[in-house]
Order: structure tokens, then C-alpha cells, then sequence
């Protein structure tokens, strides 16, 4: 089996759609990963797409839109369990802000993207709030 490469992404400043070295948000972490992985993901924030509305509370739903996207699995962290996975969390207000990317699953390690700290490695355990967990369509 080959180890997924992300110990790179680690400390890459956040920038909100930002999508290479000088900044990334938690969306454009996950689709780097699952690209890593040899996928071809849709975008997974649909603030980045044209005509999108953005709306607050959008993200879940849209996520299982997608053409060829995302299928929901679950709605626990447990329920994440391959790499590439996506938790999708709520922020403090209880609107689904926040994505996470399982990059470890024996180790239970997630990506994502802090405004304080950039690209940050979390592990299952201290992921709150799930709104949703999802699994890239196979092509």
C-alpha cells in the first residue's frame, strides 16, 4: 500500500480559496488530498463556483449534489473510515463551515485549515459538531 504524501500541506498559511503554497482553505486542502490520491474532485466549497449562492448551511447538501461528486456515508467521525473521506462540522453557531479530510485512517488523522494556524493534522477525537461525512463517487 502507498502512503498518502501530506506532511508538506502542514503549516500552509489559510487563505480563503486559496489553492496553492501561499495559502488554503479547508476545502482546497481536501481536494488537494483526494488529488494526491488520484482523483479528480469537484470543487467542495460552493462559494468558489460561479452562480452559487453561497448560502449559510449550503455546504452539506451541496456536497451531495454534485455531479459525479459526493455520496453521504454517515454522520459520525467513525463513519469516516478510507482515505479521502470528508467530515463536514459545524462552527460555534451551528452553521456547516468547517471540512476535515481523513488522511490516516489506522491513525484517525484529519487536514484541515484554521484561520489561526493554517493547515493543521487533528485527530478523529477532537472533531465536534459533525454535520455530515462524505465519500468521493468512484469515476
Amino acid at each position: 500500500m502507498t502512503t498518502l504524501a501530506w506532511h508538506d500541506l502542514l503549516g500552509t498559511p489559510w487563505r480563503l480559496h486559496g489553492v496553492d503554497p501561499s495559502g488554503m482553505d479547508c476545502s482546497t486542502v481536501a481536494e488537494e488530498v483526494l488529488r494526491r490520491m488520484g482523483r479528480t474532485p469537484p470543487a467542495t466549497s460552493p462559494f468558489r463556483l460561479p452562480q452559487s449562492a453561497g448560502e449559510e448551511g449550503e455546504m452539506g447538501s451541496y456536497l451531495q449534489l454534485l455531479d459525479g461528486g459526493f455520496d453521504r456515508i454517515g454522520d459520525t467521525v467513525a463513519d469516516a473510515t478510507q482515505a479521502g473521506d470528508l467530515v463536514l462540522a459545524n462552527d460555534s453557531s451551528g452553521i456547516a463551515r468547517h471540512l476535515y479530510v481523513l488522511v490516516e485512517p489506522d491513525r484517525r488523522t484529519f487536514l484541515t485549515a484554521s484561520h489561526d494556524s493554517g493547515v493543521i493534522a487533528v485527530r478523529g477525537f477532537v472533531i465536534r459538531e459533525v454535520s455530515g461525512v462524505y465519500r468521493m463517487k468512484e469515476a
